[in-house]
């Protein structure tokens, strides 16, 4: 495994990030978290509406069983459109207690309600962090704006500010929204601000759905679960040449196109990890192999169609 530090969190995280919002049976559950954590992963994401809180509760048993709180990163994510700062705290108290633990290494606001001033938000996390509640916070679909309010209010008023951004990062860039507010730092402004100011990125779908699954998979995974809302959200003449680039780069490093992907998303010039999504150990097995890829930057750069 490879690791990152998030300022605020002693243990160190991993840049694959386990997310847990697909399992409806423990079984299926602590068999991918097992093999995750054989393997080195530490990092678990979860939010308090996947699957109505059943996840958080099946992690919850799974940490207890293996006795592993201070080994491992949990994350957990509240908030929704129109969710005030005020509410914050109790939403968290109910992921806390479905996952049977005092406190959680990093909050993430999982939906922005734009309607309030930034600064009443990272007032709301700063006094979690001062209950001892979290140790570090973040915020989910974002904009470059939003998030430079942020840093500059958290300055004027001596605060800590959300050392997380949690957008959309892929390789495959996002056509069309996979929801209302759901945002992609795959853009020349959103990648050089992230740069610039050296802030970790937490990327969901980081690996756009399947999009780069190998061509002998394709047809079943756009038949069972590449529906077509999915497809308009990464099929585009521009990821087709992506993805074309990414066989390329793969014959190369004798791996598959999705390591590629994959590691294009952990191998940028800020603090970048990915948050994958297996449903079995075997896509597990297939996200893992990522990790041994180390692309240069002129790949990355070429992988995202800024060179010929």
């Amino acid at each position: 495994m490879i690791y990152g530090k998030i300022k605020g969190i002693e243990k160190e995280i991993s840049k694959l990030i386990i997310g847990n919002d697909y399992f409806n049976k423990y079984s299926k559950a602590s068999r991918v978290w097992d093999l995750y954590y054989e393997n080195g992963g530490n990092t678990f994401d979860n939010s308090i509406y996947y699957r109505d809180g059943l996840t958080e509760k099946f992690l919850g048993r799974w940490i207890k069983s293996k006795n592993n709180k201070k080994k491992i990163v949990v994350i957990s994510k509240v908030g929704s459109i129109d969710t005030k700062p005020s509410e914050v705290c109790e939403l968290l108290k109910i992921s806390l207690e479905r996952m049977m633990l005092d406190s959680v290494d990093i909050l993430i606001l999982h939906h922005d309600n734009k309607e309030v001033p930034i600064g009443e938000f990272i007032d709301a996390f700063n006094e979690l962090i001062r209950l001892k509640i979290i140790n570090s916070f973040g915020i989910s679909n974002t904009t470059i704006q939003r998030f430079q309010e942020s840093i500059t209010w958290s300055k004027k008023n001596n605060k800590i500010n959300f050392s997380i951004m949690n957008n959309n990062l892929s390789l495959a860039k996002m056509i069309k929204p996979l929801w209302h507010d759901s945002i992609s730092s795959n853009d020349k402004d959103y990648l050089e601000f992230l740069e610039k100011n050296k802030i970790s990125h937490f990327s969901w779908s980081s690996q756009a759905r399947g999009f780069f699954f190998e061509d002998n998979l394709i047809k079943k995974i756009f038949r069972r679960k590449f529906k077509n809302y999915l497809r308009e959200c990464f099929s585009s003449i521009e990821n087709l040449e992506r993805k074309k680039r990414s066989k390329e780069l793969a014959n190369k490093y004798k791996c598959t196109c999705n390591d590629i992907a994959l590691s294009w998303v952990l191998n940028q010039r800020f603090p970048s990890y990915a948050i994958i999504g297996p449903k079995n150990t075997n896509q597990l097995m297939y996200s893992l192999n990522s990790i041994y890829i180390k692309l240069k930057f002129n790949e990355i750069e070429w992988l995202n169609l800024n060179k010929n």
